[in-house]
């Protein structure tokens, strides 16, 4: 994989370690909810994998599941002509997990 793609893991790790298992409820039972903002990459105009949201939220859902919590639902809404130039999609990731 290229420098981009270990760029896409790196940051999932970080905001993983840093804003997501900070704010996790604690194991007991019940439905909980985080939601997760991000954007899309640099040059989104073409057919194909998004490879940036693809790599950033499989990694915190993997690490979700790693770290014992049950993935029950993930949503997403998509938010167009967003970032300083307009020409980036915002995501909205909605994770349910108990």
């Amino acid at each position: 994989m290229g420098l981009l793609s270990k760029n896409n893991d790196h940051n999932g790790k970080t905001i993983y370690n840093k804003q997501v298992l900070p704010n996790l409820v604690n194991q007991d039972g019940h439905k909980h909810i985080i939601m997760v903002t991000s954007f899309s990459k640099w040059n989104n105009q073409v057919f194909g994998v998004e490879t940036k949201y693809t790599a950033q939220l499989g990694y915190i859902v993997d690490q979700m599941q790693n770290d014992g919590y049950e993935i029950l639902d993930i949503e997403h809404s998509t938010l167009k002509n967003q970032g300083i130039f307009g020409e980036m999609e915002g995501f909205h990731t909605l994770i349910t997990y108990r």
